[in-house]
């Protein structure tokens, strides 16, 4: 392909539109992140030239890769040592951990988050190596540091926030209002373009309080415009697993959906019921005081089931920005009455001579600002489950957990394919993936860092681990 002949005639034009045309005039597939690309404005007039001769002429060699994969030109960056930053995200005051802390590069898409115990890793790619880190937590004021404090101090604190409220007038203000006008403003607060998307996902189950399994992937997905009626799709990259207490009665437990499954939790995408006019009948909803989300006052709105409704429905609260309407997280679960419901949807296959019985689901959402539009950034399932056999008098508690995190998003460029390769559906069991765990796998990927708990039974296996091969696994649009 690279020996291709082209023509290409542009003046006054960034290297993003010079791309945009040889793609466009000779139906070519192109990948790329625009952010990559050379800023400056030039001039081509090459007639008759190979499209290889012509990407050297505008992408300098000794500082851009073009690869050709599946009839696909592939342009990423020479790989050069990215800056690692670990530490911890505290509370100024006592030092307690904050949890699901956002660290991200002023400006850029790219991202990490603190785990439970408020710890992080991030990967920041050499180009960005001055840049300002941002953290963010809901409760917390925005912090904004250097790359230099954070070397000198990787333990970032935060003050709780304080909401100074100017002189307003005071006016009654109804639930139903503020939702009807949070799907009014959908078109003009979430983002227009398709998004491609790098995440990293988890799943991990516990029998008893003890882990049995848990397996992580690099997923790319594809984000459709919020004003269009698309659906969103996900493909596996690089994943791992591993299986712990082997002593434990052999049971196998499946849970349905996995990352296909998480990416639905994107409530403004999928309303579910009680942001749907349809369904607003069936709940009680409160307000409670405003706080303050990324530097934007809030309304927080707590729903619950009315008591005499016969219709599965979920508890919890949404947090909506007070001038533009936009959903910016949400926090809901299923109550006791709705997973009575809904409990057969959970499963896919029980395990022959055992019942299965949900005793909690619950799920949160949240959103970032990027270039003043609202981007899906995070997401987590938390569902437990009762199992009991009575031939044998065996029961246990298990409890699934799942967390998604987008650490690199860019708009999919023209003409680009996101192939079938990799893509998960509905009823596939995230599980069956293969490849074992080893502690240096991810390289120079964002990741969320593994809790306490979860490090602790990492470390007791990893004598015993050998590295897994996926040299079959394609990378096609790695940034």
């Amino acid at each position: 392909m690279l020996e291709r002949k082209i023509n290409c005639q542009m003046d006054s034009s960034t290297v993003e539109q010079i791309l945009e045309q040889v793609v466009d005039v000779n139906d070519l597939f192109f990948s790329y992140n625009p952010d990559i690309l050379p800023k400056h404005i030039t001039s081509i007039q090459q007639i008759n030239v190979t499209l290889g001769d012509l990407l050297k002429s505008i992408l300098p060699p000794d500082k851009y890769i073009v690869d050709i994969i599946d009839n696909q030109v592939i342009i990423t960056l020479l790989e050069i040592k990215p800056v690692k930053f670990s530490g911890r995200v505290v509370e100024a005051g006592d030092g307690t951990p904050i949890p699901y802390a956002s660290l991200t590069i002023d400006g850029e898409t790219i991202g990490t988050m603190t785990n439970v115990d408020g710890r992080y890793d991030f990967i920041i790619p050499a180009r960005l190596k001055d840049q300002p880190i941002s953290v963010r937590c809901i409760g917390f004021e925005t912090r904004s540091l250097t790359q230099n404090e954070l070397r000198y101090d990787p333990s970032i604190k935060l003050e709780p926030v304080i909401i100074h409220l100017r002189e307003i007038k005071v006016k009654p203000i109804d639930v139903s209002d503020v939702l009807r006008k949070f799907r009014d403003n959908i078109g003009s607060n979430y983002e227009p373009t398709t998004q491609l998307m790098v995440t990293f996902y988890r799943e991990t189950i516990k029998r008893d309080d003890q882990y049995i399994g848990v397996w992580e992937a690099v997923m790319e997905m594809l984000k459709s415009p919020y004003n269009s009626g698309g659906t969103d799709r996900v493909r596996f990259m690089k994943g791992r697993k591993s299986n712990f207490n082997k002593t434990f009665k052999d049971l196998s437990l499946k849970i349905q959906g996995g990352p296909w499954y998480i990416t639905t939790l994107d409530i403004v995408r999928n309303p579910e019921t009680f942001l749907d006019p349809q369904f607003e009948h069936l709940y009680r909803y409160r307000f409670e005081p405003p706080i303050m989300y990324n530097g934007h006052l809030t309304w927080v709105i707590r729903f619950s089931r009315k008591e005499d409704v016969e219709f599965p429905c979920y508890y919890g609260k949404i947090l909506i920005d007070t001038e533009t309407y936009a959903l910016v997280n949400a926090e809901f679960g299923l109550d006791k009455k709705s997973l009575k419901m809904n409990g057969d949807t959970f499963i896919k296959k029980e395990p022959h001579g055992f019942t299965t019985r949900p005793e909690g689901a619950e799920y949160r959402v949240n959103y970032r600002l990027v270039d003043g539009k609202w981007q899906f950034f995070s997401a987590r399932t938390d569902v437990i489950f009762k199992v009991k056999q009575n031939k044998d008098n065996f029961k246990a508690e298990y409890r699934s957990v799942s967390d998604i995190l987008v650490t690199q998003q860019y708009t999919f460029p023209k003409k680009a394919r996101f192939g079938p390769d990799g893509l998960f559906r509905a009823d596939d069991i995230f599980s069956d993936i293969i490849g074992q765990y080893d502690p240096e796998f991810w390289g120079n990927y964002n990741v969320i860092k593994p809790d306490d708990d979860l490090s602790k039974a990492l470390r007791e296996i990893v004598p015993s681990i050998k590295q897994p091969d996926h040299s079959g696994l394609k990378d096609e649009y790695r940034p």
